[in-house]
């Protein structure tokens, strides 16, 4: 069969790099596979496929599939209007949550079309608001890539000794539901209330992004592949994740597939794979405090470090990149041949 894929854009970012994994995984399964971006887009990953760039993303420039796969609903509407018989609509977020256009967003759930997410979380918020199910299909990671052997990021020649904190920082204003004024509150409890020396590192994907005037040791990291992910989080003593909602959030599944203990919010779709103190520390979202107690709890128990990094490594286990791209062919062969 043939699927095409529409994308606003190609940037380096969780979402974005789901839709290169499904391209491949189509392809490799001996698919015809079509990724159609506008011309404003930017691509950042080496596409396994044909890609198609035309003016826009209007009906009029989205070529015939025997699935059209749009995946955020500003790219729905139009597949839609072109192929609605073909068009299944993939959920990577909820994006009524937080986008401007909240109707327009839901509409696109309200369609007569299949709906695949990623999350029993994700499921459950289309539930909620339009009444309609979805079919799960679970992210995971390259487990050969994020393991707990492996090189390790070298600290400075000026660095102390101490505990790594490795947090994401995404910018505060295009970011918000990330969390990070919340990371940036809880920085300033463990400044005032932890003894011990640490120093974090901070993943940068928006440009510098600092902890400023705490005065706090910091490091600005920008990896540019997985590997060099994997580097930072099994330098990391605990890996910790703020966001307000997530419909998944791969990057503290990779932590744990490294084997470092994780602190994360109960962001949503976080808890298909996390549980409170057994694979992670989980607090509620926008609760700085909540955040600093679960590190502190980390950094200074370290039968609790090894019990969270052992649970994070088992749950990581059964979720492997593999096993999401076999699962979302399959998901999407039957569509096309049970429609």
């Amino acid at each position: 069969m043939k699927i095409v894929i529409p994308a606003a854009d190609l940037h380096i970012g969780g979402g974005c790099k789901v839709l290169v994994d499904i391209a491949g995984a189509l392809t490799n399964r001996g698919h015809e596979v079509e990724v159609v971006i506008p011309q404003t887009a930017t691509v950042k990953y080496s596409i396994p496929c044909k890609l198609t760039v035309v003016p826009k993303l209007d009906k009029a420039y989205i070529p015939y599939g025997d699935i059209i796969l749009p995946n955020f609903y500003t790219t729905f509407q139009s597949a839609f209007e072109a192929w609605p018989e073909q068009t299944v609509r993939l959920s990577l977020g909820f994006e009524p949550l937080w986008v401007p256009n909240r109707e327009a967003a839901l509409w696109t759930y309200a369609q007569n079309v299949p709906v695949i997410s990623i999350s029993s979380w994700l499921d459950q918020q289309i539930y909620d608001h339009v009444g309609r199910r979805s079919t799960i299909v679970s992210l995971g990671i390259d487990p050969l890539v994020f393991r707990p052997q492996g090189p390790r990021m070298k600290p400075l020649q000026s660095q102390k000794s101490g505990k790594v904190i490795l947090y994401i920082a995404r910018d505060r204003d295009d970011y918000a539901l990330k969390g990070f004024d919340d990371f940036y509150a809880c920085m300033e409890i463990i400044k005032n209330e932890y003894a011990g020396d640490y120093v974090v590192y901070l993943i940068c994907p928006d440009g510098e992004i600092s902890l400023g005037e705490l005065y706090i040791p910091e490091r600005i990291f920008y990896p540019i592949n997985e590997h060099e992910m994997a580097k930072l989080y099994r330098t990391a003593d605990v890996f910790v994740a703020s966001s307000w909602f997530e419909a998944f959030s791969l990057p503290p599944l990779e932590a744990m597939a490294c084997g470092t203990p994780v602190v994360t919010t109960n962001s949503g779709g976080v808890m298909d794979f996390c549980s409170h103190m057994d694979s992670a520390y989980v607090t509620k979202p926008r609760d700085p405090r909540g955040l600093a107690q679960g590190i502190c709890a980390v950094l200074s128990d370290r039968h609790l470090a090894e019990k969270l990094a052992l649970g994070g490594k088992a749950a990581a286990a059964r979720l492997t990149k593999a096993r999401f791209e076999r699962n979302i062919v399959n998901v999407l062969e039957d569509i096309f041949e049970n429609r």
